[in-house]
């Protein structure tokens, strides 16, 4: 009798259901669904970033490239082109400059998916993540404004750390670098004192969270921050984390020059055309 009663329900369900809702050639966004039209916009994308670098910038919303257990809000186009020209100026040119456009082409994530709020998970905030270098997500691009050098810096500061994690993830950082601050390093990070990051020998409370995070904060900050105000940060954490903090220095120039041939602050005749000191440049133009 149940199993009558199942048929019958299941038929029923069936009746209910329209021809075009059962319809094999129905198309799903992502699987051929999603036909947008060309715009100025995705013109000016394609020329400016997939010609030259060979990327897509993906701006259009798809819920199938976030976690669905996670809220998100769609991109305001209009904040796109502002976003990806600082984004172009502050972060690629400064690489290309001292690497070569082949160094973005062969290194560079090609897919950049863009998303108008942050990630939120209980009290705090995802600002972007890398995913087996193949692809960056940018967040909070709605908050992105010239006209807020915070803003501007915090999401320009975020796709370098990003960027940071595609270059160890291709070429791994010495195993030095883990030995500098080994026992600082904790899965509770975010419940500790903003007073104890610093003497510490990190850079930021997040650096705390594991090696590769340390990695990409330290550079990322340097980076957008500039060298004067790592040494004047330094100086302000006592002996123990400024001596941490120059040995983690002292890596990442290494590194820098030995795998990828980029001078970190300046080259070695002098001249001041380092990979900070160019973007900094570039920050100061925005």
């Amino acid at each position: 009798m149940k199993r009558i009663l199942l048929c019958m329900a299941m038929t029923a369900m069936l009746l209910a259901c329209t021809k075009d809702e059962l319809n094999p050639d129905s198309k799903l966004l992502g699987m051929g669904g999603d036909t947008w039209e060309r715009t100025e916009l995705d013109d000016w994308l394609y020329h400016e970033f997939v010609v030259p670098y060979n990327m897509e910038i993906k701006y259009k919303w798809d819920p199938y490239e976030f976690d669905l257990e996670k809220n998100y809000v769609p991109v305001d186009e209009t904040r796109v082109k502002e976003l990806m020209t600082s984004l172009k100026k502050v972060w690629i040119e400064p690489y290309e400059k001292q690497a070569g456009t082949s160094f973005i082409k062969k290194i560079a994530p090609k897919r950049y998916v863009l998303v108008g709020s942050l990630q939120y998970n209980g009290t705090t905030a995802t600002l972007g993540f890398a995913e087996g270098g193949n692809k960056i997500t940018i967040l909070d691009v709605n908050s992105f404004d010239l006209k807020d050098p915070t803003i501007v810096r915090r999401i320009l500061k975020t796709a370098e750390h990003e960027f940071v994690h595609t270059l160890h993830q291709t070429v791994l950082y010495p195993t030095e670098w883990q030995t500098i601050c080994r026992e600082s390093y904790t899965g509770s990070y975010n419940s500790t004192p903003d007073s104890e990051f610093g003497p510490a020998g990190f850079v930021s409370k997040y650096a705390r969270a594991n090696p590769d995070e340390d990695f990409a904060e330290t550079i990322s900050h340097i980076v957008m921050n500039g060298r004067q105000w790592f040494e004047n940060y330094m100086t302000s954490v006592g002996a123990d984390g400024a001596a941490k903090l120059r040995a983690k220095e002292n890596i990442i120039i290494a590194y820098f020059k030995t795998i990828w041939n980029i001078d970190f602050y300046e080259t070695y005749d002098g001249a001041g055309d380092g990979l900070v000191e160019i973007t900094q440049e570039a920050i100061a133009r925005l």
